[in-house]
């Protein structure tokens, strides 16, 4: 007879004293037996904006007090993010904006651009198709554990974006956006390769409405946390009030055989539905037509990096609503 797998665990609170609820959080989840004294770190966050803004990326507060933690039993920690997608920002505008270099230099930890240090491509078969994906080769044989530390928000092309969703930005190159075709299952094979050990999601401001860089920003003050991807995406989704059947990639991941999305069948420290509210995914114009690009890369090819991109972006500009314009404007003004 096979032993029984472990129960994942997943913890939910809401923040009252910040280091003290994420030293619980990770207590809950069992980190010290990911986390050694002499293990390397290294730490996912959400910059898909150059500068911090609530429920879109995340909060440099709560990433330093996990850093700081970390560090505080961890040999080396890295934190690192890749390029903004489609040639939108440089890892460094992020890192600046988030005023990462003092992060790092108080708490003594690496600072890493993915999108400069040597990658290599993946190839598996999830779920019986063939994918392949680029990784930084320092996260697939260069580091114990990996932490994913995404923003508890909606994504209006892939219902959430959590944990697992996180994950796509260790994808090194800048025009990713041309490879979204097999989104659900290039994610499972990164979630599969890189082994994300600990997901702390960030709740201090999730985001409503649209995702992922712009909706209603709610502040809730909660911070999730697993020590499983899958799990703590179901958990997010669920408090969201979103159906993981909206989010496929966890779904895909699931059944890749990298978690449960049967919340009864996960270790919860408490009742998580005094946390549940209910957000929405609200598509525009712009989005419906997007989902081409999803679904044909020849047609994101086309449409973003070919000669007729400059025209098709005219044309693109006419269909955003106001709210699109407003990220927009602000990513232009950002840099003037």
């Amino acid at each position: 007879m096979l032993p029984e797998t472990p129960r994942p665990l997943a913890y939910v609170t809401r923040i009252d004293d910040l280091k003290k609820d994420l030293a619980r959080a990770l207590e809950f989840i069992g980190w010290h037996n990911q986390v050694r004294s002499d293990s390397v770190i290294f730490v996912k966050p959400n910059f898909t904006f150059p500068c911090y803004r609530e429920g879109v990326t995340t909060n440099p507060i709560l990433l330093k007090v996990l850093l700081g933690i970390l560090k505080d039993r961890a040999n080396r920690v890295l934190v690192g993010e890749s390029d903004g997608g489609n040639n939108s920002f440089p890892a460094e505008d992020a890192f600046k904006g988030h005023g990462m270099d003092k992060i790092c230099k108080d708490t003594g930890t690496e600072l890493v651009d993915l999108s400069k240090t040597h990658s290599l491509f993946v190839e598996d078969s999830i779920l019986g198709r063939k994918v392949k994906v680029q990784l930084p080769s320092l996260l697939t044989n260069g580091v114990d554990c990996l932490v994913s530390v995404p923003v508890l928000k909606v994504h209006v092309m892939t219902g959430v974006s959590l944990g697992i969703k996180n994950l796509w930005g260790c994808y090194p190159d800048t025009m990713r956006c041309l490879h979204h075709k097999h989104l659900d299952m290039k994610l499972a094979l990164i979630a599969k390769t890189v082994k994300p050990r600990l997901v702390l999601i960030d709740g201090t401001y999730a985001l409503d409405g649209h995702g992922p860089m712009y909706g209603q920003a709610r502040k809730t003050d909660l911070v999730l946390a697993s020590n499983n991807a899958v799990a703590s995406d179901t958990l997010g989704a669920a408090i969201m009030g979103i159906p993981v059947e909206e989010a496929r990639h966890i779904l895909v991941a699931e059944k890749a055989g990298l978690g449960t999305t049967n919340l009864r069948r996960i270790q919860i420290n408490d009742g998580w539905q005094k946390w549940k509210m209910q957000f929405h995914i609200q598509r525009t114009l712009l989005d419906r037509s997007s989902v081409l690009l999803f679904n044909s890369d020849t047609i994101a090819k086309l449409v973003m990096d070919s000669p007729l991109t400059p025209a098709i972006y005219r044309l693109a500009a006419l269909l955003k609503n106001p709210d699109e314009e407003k990220i927009s404007k602000e990513m232009k003004e950002y840099y003037l």
